[in-house]
C-alpha cells in the first residue's frame, strides 16, 4: 500500500511544492525539507493533505526514507552541495532522484553516492508520468524501489538514458523557446501564439502558457544550459526583459499573460465592413474542396473554380457528398444549404466579394493567378492566398491592390479545423482585415494574426519540433516507440513526434523545413539527415502504407545483420 512509503522532497521551490502535494495526494507519508523559513512558511500555507506531511529544515528524517528527491534549481554546484549533504543521511540502497533536467548523472554522481536517477519533467503541476534517468553505478534494488515508489504515487515511469535535456522536455523546451522568439521579434502576440497551437495541434495549453507554468526564471535557466551543452537555440531576450519587470509567470501573477481573475479574455472581433456573400474559391484539391464545404456551410454562395471540366466535377462529388453526409434535417431540405456550384467558367471572377486562391504550393502558378485576380475582380473584392509556406507577398503582388490582399490560411481538415491564421501584408488595409476576420468567424472558425513569415506560426513551431525529434532517433538516443511514448505522457501531446510525421508526410516535412531554413529570421536547423533518408527511399508515412519511420528505422537497423548473414 501507499501508505507504506516515505518521501523526503529536498528543497521546497515550486517543484519541490508541487512534488509535496501530488506525492501527499496519492498517500504517501511526505517530509518537506528546506533550510529557508521562508520556503518553510510558504510550504506551510498550501492546501494539502496535512496529516502525510512534515516541514523541517532537518535532513534527519532522509534516514527512514524509501525515496529521496532532490528539487533545489538546476545549478550544478548547488545540487552537488545538497546531494552532498543528504549522503551521510541515507541508509543503503535508498534511491536519491534529483530533477536535474541539463546536468547529467555522473556530475552528480560522485556528491550523491551510487543510488542515484533523475526524474526528468517539465513542470510538476498535475505530474503523472516521467522519464528516469539511471546513473552508471546504481543498484538493481534501488531501481526497483524508486519505480514502486513511483506506481503507488500514480506516476508512470519512462526509462531514458542520461542526457541533457532528456527526451520531451528538451524537445518541448525548444518549441517552447521558438513560440517566446516570435513574441520578441513582434511577429505575434502571446495570445495568438497560443491559440494557434492550441487550435492547430490540439494542446491543452499553448506554449507560452506552458512557460509560465514552468516559471521564465527557471526556462530561461534550462534554456541558457541546452544551448550550451546540447545544440539549443539562445533563450529569447524577452526572457530577461519580463523577468527583469518581475513578470515570472504563474508564480508572479503575470509573465507573458496575466494570470488571475482578469486573465483568459479574448479579443472581440470587430467587423468593419460587411464581407459580401459571393465566394469563389479557385482551385480543385483537398484544401480546395474543403474550403469551399466550410464557406457553403457558413452561408456564402459559394463556386468552386477548376482548371477543367474533370476536376471541377470530381471536385462538385466531393463537395456534395461531405454536405450530405454530415446534413441537418433542415439542411437536407431544398434550398437548406447555400448554392454551390463548380465549373470553369472564370467569368464568375468579375462578380466576386472574396477570392480564395487554393491552387498548387507553386509560386509562378499563383503569382500568374494573382495577375488575372487583379484584373479582373470587382474593386471591392477581397483576394486572399491559402498558401501554407510561401510568401504571401510574392504570391499577391502581381494582382497589384495591396491593400485588397491577405494570406488566409487554413488547415487540413479544413471543415474540422477551427483555426485560421490571418496573414496581412504591410499594405493591407483595415477594412480588408476586419473583413476576413468576420468571414472566419461566419465560419465558425477563430482566428490569428501574424506576419508574413514561411510557416506563419503553426509550421514555423511545430517542423523544427519534429526535425528535432528526428535527430534524437538518427543518433540513437532513443527508439520511435519510447519517444512518442515519452512526448504523449510527460509532454501531454496529443500525438507522439513520429506519428505526427506519418500523419504529415516526410515529403511536406522535408519541403517545409527547407523553406523555414531558407528563412534567416526564423532561426530553423537544416534538414535532418534521417528526414531526408526517409524521402529518398519512399518512406513518406500514412499516404505511403507500410513505409513510414518505424519500418524505415527497422529495415536500417536490420540491414548491417542482413549484409553480414
Amino acid at each position: 500500500m501507499s501508505e507504506q512509503f516515505t518521501v523526503v522532497v529536498v528543497g521546497l521551490g515550486g517543484a519541490g511544492l508541487a512534488l509535496v502535494r501530488h506525492l501527499a495526494g496519492a498517500g504517501l507519508h511526505v517530509v518537506g525539507v528546506d533550510d529557508d523559513p521562508g520556503a518553510l512558511e510558504r510550504a506551510r500555507r498550501q492546501d494539502r493533505p496535512w496529516h502525510r506531511v512534515s516541514l523541517t529544515r532537518s535532513l534527519e528524517d532522509v534516514a527512514r526514507a524509501d525515496l529521496v528527491v532532490e528539487a533545489v534549481p538546476e545549478p550544478a554546484a548547488l545540487k552537488r552541495r545538497v546531494l552532498a549533504a543528504i549522503r551521510p543521511h541515507l541508509a543503503p540502497g535508498t534511491p536519491v532522484a534529483t530533477t536535474a533536467l541539463t546536468t547529467p548523472l555522473t556530475a552528480l554522481e560522485e556528491a550523491a553516492g551510487a543510488d542515484l536517477f533523475a526524474l526528468r519533467f517539465l513542470h510538476a503541476e498535475g505530474l503523472d508520468a516521467v522519464e528516469v534517468a539511471r546513473g552508471p553505478r546504481a543498484g538493481e534494488g534501488a531501481a526497483e524501489r524508486l519505480e514502486e515508489v513511483l506506481t503507488a504515487a500514480g506516476i508512470t515511469a519512462h526509462r531514458v538514458l542520461d542526457r541533457p535535456g532528456s527526451l520531451a522536455p528538451g524537445l518541448l523546451l525548444g518549441l517552447l523557446n521558438r513560440a517566446a522568439w516570435m513574441v520578441h521579434d513582434g511577429y505575434a502576440t502571446a495570445e495568438d501564439v497560443d491559440t494557434a497551437l492550441r487550435l492547430g495541434c490540439g494542446w491543452e495549453q499553448g506554449p507560452l502558457a506552458v512557460l509560465d507554468a514552468i516559471g521564465l526564471d527557471t526556462a530561461r535557466d534550462l534554456l541558457s544550459r541546452l544551448a550550451r551543452d546540447d545544440g539549443h537555440g539562445e533563450p529569447a531576450p524577452v526572457f530577461d526583459e519580463l523577468i527583469a519587470a518581475g513578470a515570472l509567470g504563474r508564480k508572479s501573477g503575470r509573465g507573458f499573460h496575466v494570470h488571475g481573475p482578469a486573465s483568459g479574455a479574448r479579443r472581440s472581433v470587430q467587423p468593419t465592413a460587411p464581407p459580401g456573400c459571393r465566394v469563389v474559391v479557385v482551385g480543385s484539391g483537398t484544401m480546395a474542396t474543403g474550403i469551399a464545404e466550410c464557406f457553403v456551410r457558413g452561408g456564402f454562395a459559394t463556386t468552386l473554380l477548376a482548371r477543367s471540366e474533370d476536376s471541377a466535377r470530381a471536385a462538385a462529388e466531393r463537395v456534395q457528398f461531405a454536405l450530405g453526409r454530415t446534413a441537418t434535417a433542415a439542411e437536407q431540405e431544398p434550398g437548406g444549404h447555400a448554392a454551390f456550384t463548380a465549373g470553369t467558367d472564370r467569368s464568375v471572377l468579375g462578380g466576386a466579394d472574396i477570392v480564395v486562391e487554393a491552387v498548387v504550393e507553386d509560386l509562378a502558378v499563383k503569382r500568374r493567378l494573382f495577375a488575372e485576380l487583379g484584373a479582373v475582380c470587382p474593386p471591392h473584392a477581397l483576394l486572399a492566398t491559402s498558401t501554407s509556406s510561401l510568401s504571401v507577398a510574392e504570391c499577391t503582388e502581381p494582382a497589384g491592390r495591396p491593400a485588397d490582399v491577405l494570406g488566409l490560411h487554413f488547415f487540413n481538415p479544413a471543415p474540422l479545423m477551427r483555426l485560421v491564421e490571418l496573414v496581412p501584408l504591410a499594405g493591407t488595409s483595415q477594412h480588408t482585415l476586419a473583413r476576413a476576420r468576420a468571414v472566419a468567424e461566419r465560419l465558425g472558425k477563430q482566428t490569428v494574426t501574424c506576419g508574413d513569415r514561411a510557416g506563419f506560426i503553426v509550421n514555423a513551431l511545430l517542423f523544427p519540433y519534429l526535425n528535432q525529434a528526428l535527430e534524437l532517433l538518427d543518433a540513437d538516443e532513443t527508439t520511435a516507440a519510447a519517444l512518442d511514448a515519452a512526448v504523449k505522457s510527460v509532454g501531454g501531446q496529443p500525438l507522439g513526434p513520429v506519428r505526427l510525421l506519418d500523419t504529415v508526410g516526410a515529403d511536406v516535412a522535408l519541403e517545409v523545413q527547407r523553406r523555414l531554413q531558407g528563412d534567416p529570421r526564423l532561426r530553423a536547423p537544416r534538414p535532418a539527415a534521417l528526414l531526408r533518408e526517409l524521402v529518398e527511399a519512399g518512406h513518406l508515412g500514412r499516404k505511403t502504407p507500410g513505409r513510414g519511420t518505424r519500418t524505415y528505422l527497422a529495415a536500417r537497423a536490420a540491414a548491417p545483420v542482413a549484409a553480414a548473414a
